[in-house]
């Protein structure tokens, strides 16, 4: 794909320490993960003073995925965007550490920036000194296909402006994000739920384009670390670095044996790895929640303390 060659990538690069991280962000994330200027970081309290990312501490690369809409190439720039994989988004992010001659002590990814994470370590197996993936699998899966296809038919649907479609697919969305508990929880009227469904559909309306989205759900529905490997344990035979896993239990998005398989295959691949779990009624966006459990792992990746060695 010529498109991959050209490919732009943006990305800002946080702290001064001795320690190099590349940090891989979700479907809707981007560069920012630390405060900035006005702008809140999606991963902000893991950068303050004494915690993992201190910037006196470690320097932590922050690269906008290909397709998404925060200064890379994508879909609102380039005419007939093509559908793109996770390998694809991998294959851009090799180029671009190569380009700039980049190694890394850590490389850790969230949700569809694990999935990438999980290609780019296998492209580039000798440039990352450990891999952490939050929130994801080694695959896609049919719930999964299922909930994205929700969001698809209301992002493609004609009669919605761009701002009525991404709100209505992101309300679709934080359903899957969090669990029944959570919700139970939080909420004691539907006004109050609906509200809340609202407003975070409205801001993701105010930062995101239509076309980013389903370019997006694309890349995540299509993951398969085994696609022309061989397999998923054959696939991670190539890996070059221990894997750390951090799974969410329960998690609607990548329930709990989505995140064993991928363990169970490293296991199996004789990888070195671990496998831990943030245990919170929050679901998926544990990882963005339980600050003191994802600090936790975090240190582990950045220590290479893996629980499981061959």
């Amino acid at each position: 794909m010529a498109l991959l060659d050209e490919a732009h990538t943006a990305f800002r690069v946080t702290g001064q320490g001795p320690v190099k991280v590349l940090l891989l962000h979700a479907l809707t994330g981007g560069p920012d993960a630390a405060d900035r200027d006005g702008v809140k970081g999606w991963w902000a309290p893991l950068f303050k003073d004494g915690a993992p990312f201190s910037e006196s501490e470690v320097t932590v690369w922050t690269p906008n995925l290909l397709g998404s809409c925060y200064g890379s190439t994508g879909p609102d720039h380039v005419e007939d965007f093509p559908a793109l994989s996770t390998r694809d988004q991998a294959q851009v992010l090799a180029a671009w550490i190569r380009n700039l001659d980049l190694r890394f002590d850590a490389l850790i990814g969230g949700s569809l920036g694990g999935m990438v994470a999980l290609e780019l370590a296998l492209l580039e197996p000798e440039r990352f000194g450990a891999v952490g993936v939050i929130g994801c699998g080694a695959r896609s899966h049919a719930w999964l296909w299922g909930t994205n296809e929700i969001q698809r038919a209301i992002l493609k649907s004609s009669s919605l402006s761009d701002a009525e479609a991404i709100a209505l697919a992101r309300r679709a969305a934080m359903l899957t994000f969090r669990t029944p508990e959570s919700l139970g929880k939080r909420f004691d009227s539907a006004p109050e739920l609906r509200a809340w469904l609202a407003f975070h559909g409205e801001a993701l309306a105010a930062r995101f384009t239509r076309k980013s989205f389903l370019a997006l759900l694309d890349a995540m529905d299509g993951h398969d670390v085994g696609h022309d490997r061989g397999g998923i344990c054959a696939a991670l035979m190539g890996l070059g670095a221990p894997l750390f896993i951090l799974g969410m239990d329960p998690d609607l998005m990548f329930p709990r044996p989505v995140t064993e398989e991928l363990a169970e295959a490293a296991r199996a691949a004789k990888v070195r790895f671990s496998l831990d779990w943030i245990e919170s009624i929050h679901g998926h966006d544990a990882f963005l929640i339980e600050w003191a459990q994802v600090e936790t792992w975090v240190r582990r990746v950045l220590r290479g303390d893996v629980s499981c060695a061959y």
